[in-house]
């Protein structure tokens, strides 16, 4: 039960899910203005065409059964304006209960009942006793492989993922993430990042300043490694507070400088394709 509630209240909590819900309301009422009509002019063509005089709650039953096509057949019309009016509601009954019902319950119900139940299993907080972690800040090209060490090494790690419904795709594939905003503080707190071995910043440069910064309003000791796209952007981490900044595309530059200036060095072929021989420089 209190699973239940918990979702609910999470549910009513969303704008748009409140919307939905209103809108699924409103169908509501009109279908119950639909049964109510259908069963005042039942009456009325039984009583004045037909020459009969049913209850209320027969001419709500009838309604219901003939706009449901269950058609049990106990109480039909012989005149042609009862039969009619007996098509009419047969046709009112499939349009709205066979086909917009179902959608609209789907649709403004069932669909983000599914999401808010998707959205909760993502955790917000690591376990209790987790020590000397690593907070990741952002899934790309650099990070599965980064998992796989960690793994491999046995240390523990979170990916902070905004997106409540990606994070429980994450979860699914056996990756560690917590859902979160980077720029939040909460995030962090709730990260324990006081006791975590590092906090690695891999997103843009003026996200991983925000990160740092409040990482250092959470911790002020914590290691921070913080990557950098643009050389302006190395002094602006590193007076924000990042233990180390890495400018990942200048190092590469360099790197790949080096191969190709080798000077008299001899190259080592690595391999060969066709014609073509591929060889690396020896700095």
């Amino acid at each position: 039960m209190k699973f239940i509630v918990s979702q609910m209240s999470f549910f009513l909590r969303e704008q748009q899910m409140r919307k939905n819900v209103r809108s699924l309301t409103k169908f509501l009422f009109l279908l119950l203005a639909v049964i109510v009509l259908y069963s005042v002019a039942f009456h009325l063509i039984m009583l004045y065409v037909e020459g009969e005089r049913h209850s209320w709650i027969t001419g709500i039953y009838w309604t219901l059964t003939v706009m449901s096509t269950l058609g049990f057949g106990d109480i039909t019309f012989h005149s042609d304006l009862g039969r009619l009016f007996s098509m009419l509601v047969l046709f009112t009954g499939v349009v709205l209960l066979l086909i917009m019902l179902p959608f609209a319950f789907i649709q403004y119900f069932y669909a983000p009942w599914i999401e808010a139940k998707v959205r909760l299993r993502a955790p917000r907080s690591i376990p209790p006793g987790v020590m000397d972690h690593v907070v990741l800040c952002r899934r790309d090209a650099i990070i599965p492989g980064l998992i796989e060490k960690l793994d491999f090494n046995k240390i523990p790690y979170y990916l902070v993922v905004p997106d409540p419904v990606e994070a429980t795709s994450l979860m699914g594939d056996g990756v560690s993430v917590i859902v979160g905003e980077l720029d939040d503080r909460a995030t962090y707190e709730q990260l324990r990042v006081a006791d975590a071995r590092m906090v690695f910043a891999n997103a843009e440069d003026t996200k991983n300043t925000n990160i740092t910064l409040t990482v250092r309003e959470v911790d002020s000791a914590v290691p921070i490694i913080a990557l950098a796209e643009d050389d302006d952007s190395v002094d602006i981490l590193e007076l924000s507070g990042a233990t180390e900044v890495l400018p990942l595309k200048r190092r590469l530059g360099e790197s790949l400088a080096a191969r190709v200036t080798a000077g008299r060095n001899a190259a080592h072929v690595l391999g060969s394709f066709r014609n073509l021989k591929i060889a690396e420089f020896v700095r």
